[in-house]
């Protein structure tokens, strides 16, 4: 379940006053629901000097990416775990916040692992991302979950506005909700994903070569593990914007569905059946964090959508 800001916040007051907080938190949410402002007051309440100032807290310590690939590396990990094993400078407590943890590097993943397992005492530690199922399970499962929701519009873009398109033709009152529906959804899709995995191999290629025009002379570089990084930053792209399509098709039925609450149709067939529809797309959505092969879960989701769509 998502939560706007304040609602989380204020759960997590609750239960840092009965003795219940956990140790390490997955913040994640979509463009403007502002995870890493979240984490910053998340931080300021455990710390006690709100998130004003908490950025100038000496036991608060944070990173982000900073690589030109925009990539977390493993020896800034290892410096934030020494930050955060020191003794507190002004109270028993200290935060440790990674920001687009989906920007870990494989390696700087697996060195953060111990400590999400054995955190220093008196220590939280924060994670922040727009796409959780980039990270690796093994760091997921070792934190808890804070959905947030955005709370304004959030902009489709060329591609959202094609498949919202889409959406409203299918999905509109006399549509074909059937599986040739289906299957020119998925192909839709997977089209759009396409474009951006290209645009983004095309950057990829770009960088690689500028880099090697400027350094290859005179630095003996890794070339192939820097080739590796790229391919994995432009995977993150298009997982990013996967997400965010799926995003803009649960928008899609979220949206009619407060439209019915507001004309007094909840607990309606239609309100039902929009409710089934935003199950089916969240267990399409799980299946790709499990790492299903993405065409087959496509084009099983979206065949489960189009027979909750017909279900009375």
């Amino acid at each position: 379940m998502a939560y706007s800001r304040n609602e989380a916040l204020s759960l997590l007051e609750k239960a840092l006053a009965e003795g219940r907080l956990g140790h390490a938190y997955l913040i994640s949410g979509e463009t403007g629901s502002g995870p890493d402002e979240f984490a910053n007051e998340f931080a300021g309440l455990f710390l006690g000097d709100g998130s004003i100032r908490v950025e100038n807290d000496p036991d608060f310590h944070a990173i982000a990416p900073e690589s030109k690939s925009r990539r977390i590396l493993t020896d800034q990990i290892r410096a934030l775990e020494e930050a955060i094993h020191r003794t507190p400078e002004k109270g028993s407590r200290k935060v440790a916040v990674i920001r687009d943890a989906d920007r870990m590097m494989p390696q700087a993943a697996n060195a953060f692992l111990k400590t999400l397992e054995e955190p220093p005492p008196g220590s939280l530690l924060l994670l922040t991302t727009s796409l959780p199922e980039a990270l690796l399970e093994t760091i997921r499962s070792r934190c808890l979950a804070v959905v947030l929701r955005s709370e304004g519009e959030r902009p489709l873009g060329e591609r959202g506005e094609r498949l919202a398109a889409a959406m409203g033709k299918i999905f509109a009152e006399g549509g074909r909700a059937d599986a040739t529906a289906a299957f020119g959804l998925s192909r839709l899709f997977r089209d759009l994903l396409a474009e951006v995995r290209e645009e983004a191999e095309e950057r990829m290629d770009e960088e690689l070569s500028a880099e090697k025009a400027r350094f290859g002379k005179t630095t003996e570089g890794d070339w192939d593990a820097r080739e590796d990084s790229l391919k994995a930053a432009a995977e993150a792209d298009v997982l990013g914007e996967r997400s965010r399509l799926l995003s803009v098709m649960g928008d899609h039925f979220a949206a009619e569905l407060r439209r019915v609450a507001a004309g007094g149709g909840t607990g309606t067939d239609q309100s039902r059946r929009l409710i089934r529809q935003l199950d089916a797309l969240e267990r399409l959505r799980t299946s790709l964090e499990r790492g299903v092969q993405e065409a087959l879960a496509l084009e099983a989701g979206f065949l489960e959508l189009m027979a909750v769509s017909r279900q009375d």
